[in-house]
Order: C-alpha cells, then sequence, then structure tokens
C-alpha cells in the first residue's frame, strides 16, 4: 500500500487530499490581469449593428406643474406657498397644547417633554437647520392639526420618519406624542 494514497490520523485539517498530486502539465504561470489586452479588428462589425444601438427614451415634459409627494386633505399638491411660517406653526402649537392642558387626565411631565421637543424644532428651523422637504412636511403636519385632521398628521409624520429620519431624530418623538395625545382626547 502506498502511504500517499491514505489519510491518517496526523493530517491537519487544511492539508490537500493526498491523491492530489501537482502534475507538470499544470501551469503555475501567473496570469497577469492588469495587462491591456491587444484590440482585435473582429469585434468591428458588432459595433456597427444597428441591432446593438441603445434607444434613447423621450425626454419627459417639463411643461406640467411639478409633483409634490405630500398632499393636504383636500387632494391638492402642496406647494412651496403653502409653506406655514414659524410664528405661525407656533400658534397652532400653542392652541394644541392648550387643548391638552385643558384635559385633566395627561401628565404634567409628558406636557412639558412635548414642549421641550419642541423647542428642539423650533430652534433647528430657526437657524435654518431644516431641508426644505422638512420644512413643508412639517408645515403639513401642523396645518393638519389645526384642521383637527389627527390621523393625516399622523400618517404625515410617518413620511417624514421615513424620507428624513436623521434630520427630524431630536424632535419627532415630541411631534408623535403631541399627535397622539390629541388623538386621544375626547371629540
Amino acid at each position: 500500500m502506498n502511504p500517499s494514497n491514505k489519510s491518517s490520523n496526523l493530517d491537519g485539517w487544511n492539508d490537500p487530499p493526498a491523491n492530489l498530486a501537482l502534475s507538470d502539465n499544470i501551469s503555475t504561470k501567473r496570469v497577469l490581469l492588469n495587462k491591456r489586452v491587444p484590440y482585435t479588428n473582429q469585434d468591428l462589425t458588432s459595433i456597427n449593428n444597428p441591432a446593438n444601438t441603445l434607444i434613447v427614451p423621450p425626454p419627459v415634459s417639463t411643461s406640467s406643474s411639478a409633483i409634490s409627494t405630500v398632499t393636504s386633505s383636500d387632494n391638492t399638491p402642496s406647494t412651496k406657498s403653502d409653506l406655514l411660517t414659524i410664528e405661525e406653526i407656533d400658534e397652532i402649537f400653542h392652541k394644541q397644547m392648550k387643548k391638552l392642558e385643558e384635559s385633566a387626565n395627561i401628565e404634567k411631565k409628558i406636557l412639558e417633554d412635548i414642549n421641550k421637543k419642541y423647542q428642539v424644532m423650533h430652534d433647528e428651523w430657526s437657524q435654518e437647520k431644516l431641508s426644505l422637504n422638512t420644512k413643508q412636511t412639517l408645515s403639513n403636519i401642523f396645518h393638519e392639526l389645526n384642521s383637527n385632521h389627527i390621523q393625516q398628521a399622523f400618517d404625515m409624520h410617518i413620511v417624514l420618519v421615513r424620507n428624513a429620519s436623521s434630520e427630524v431624530a431630536r424632535f419627532i418623538v415630541g411631534i408623535k406624542r403631541l399627535i397622539q395625545e390629541l388623538q386621544r382626547l375626547p371629540n
């Protein structure tokens, strides 16, 4: 018996099998992958073939008005002109907070937390740290809260979290809590 054909208990787990022998016909020459290959003229026919050309789609018409992903409650696209000022948002926020304060079943700590988070949003808005899309969505949320469309405001809040989570992470919890507490209020 040839001991090279049998495996023994002394073989390492990553040793090649004993029956695998490198023969002389296997080339050990390395293939250089960073070298250029000479260009041949045989491929020129495929370049001129009309079946290989790309067809460019027609350009999209820009004559229609810009479409926004966020719509207001009356299903009309929101535009930049609908953007509320920070003062208008303050007014709506304080009106909604007054509703919550008048309700006896909300803890004072919850109201303080909502106020703190709102103040963070107010500061970031005032310091121009928020993008136009984020401001537009926040404006739409407060517009819906002002119209007592609480569920639409909650849905817009979810869209805002999905689209700009890193931008709104510091204050969105307060906006969400405000909306949730407004949902719990009896009508």
